[in-house]
């Protein structure tokens, strides 16, 4: 009986290898879409989408959900995620290939550039994951990320190590490449995802106020995106949408 229940469904053995398995699915799915290079940003938002829904126990059916927030996402991520690469493309060229030129700059225009893309990335950890689970502009997404990323500094540190793991792994310890291109991507967003969950929870309204807004629905409401006064305020008067990888947003005050 014991051995039964230790391989059961239930089991805590069988639903971390269920977890496994499907963080192993994901990861597959983000490298495939990500292949193009200019799909990457969609496929990293619609791999935040998937995990975000895993670490809340919403999850559905994985493969649909993952291009379904690939497709509605699509055109917002990718502006996000060009000129992500365009700021490391910049930081990539300063590093390789200047110091082999005639070329000279001041010692503070390296440093802006590598500045600058500490800032980028950090900005990124947020805005993906914000696209993925609400519906706003684009300089609202931007905007937030940005408050959320100082107001959550701690989280937004260990979010940052998290995502850097995988590269880390893959540069020092090449026998274990493999492993981070079957699973390294996928686990480090769902790590990721747990850590900004109770931030992003603190987003959503209550559910009184989703079942009063279901009574009373609003379909002209214009998204404004949630707002902050300083990096450590909440942003708020946030509605949730029953379908799909977002929530629709109200007029926030």
């Amino acid at each position: 009986m014991g051995a039964n229940h230790f391989f059961s469904l239930d089991s805590p053995l069988i639903k971390i290898l269920d977890r496994v398995g499907k963080l192993i699915i994901l990861n597959l799915l983000f490298l495939i879409c990500s292949l193009p290079v200019v799909t990457a940003g969609a496929a990293f938002t619609a791999l935040h989408f998937v995990c975000q829904r895993m670490v809340r126990d919403e999850e559905g059916y994985m493969i649909r959900d993952f291009f379904r927030s690939f497709r509605m996402n699509f055109r917002q991520s990718t502006v996000i995620w060009l000129f992500i690469l365009l700021i490391l493309l910049l930081v990539g060229a300063d590093i390789a290939l200047i110091p082999r030129t005639e070329v000279t700059y001041p010692a503070f225009v390296h440093f802006i550039l590598r500045a600058d893309a500490v800032i980028v990335l950090v900005i990124g950890l947020f805005a993906f994951p914000l696209q993925a689970r609400f519906e706003n502009t684009l300089g609202a997404t931007l905007k937030n990320a940005i408050i959320l990323a100082i107001g959550a500094f701690p989280r937004t540190l260990a979010m940052f190590a998290v995502m850097a793991l995988p590269f880390v792994i893959a540069w020092g310890i090449r026998p274990l490449i493999p492993i981070v291109m079957i699973l390294g991507f996928s686990t480090a967003v769902y790590a990721c995802a747990a850590l900004y969950a109770p931030v992003f929870r603190r987003l959503e309204p209550l559910p009184e106020m989703e079942e009063e807004e279901t009574e009373e629905p609003e379909p002209e409401a214009e998204a404004s995106g949630p707002k902050a006064e300083d990096p450590g305020a909440e942003a708020k008067d946030l509605a949730p949408q029953a379908d799909g990888p977002q929530i629709q947003e109200e007029e926030s005050n």
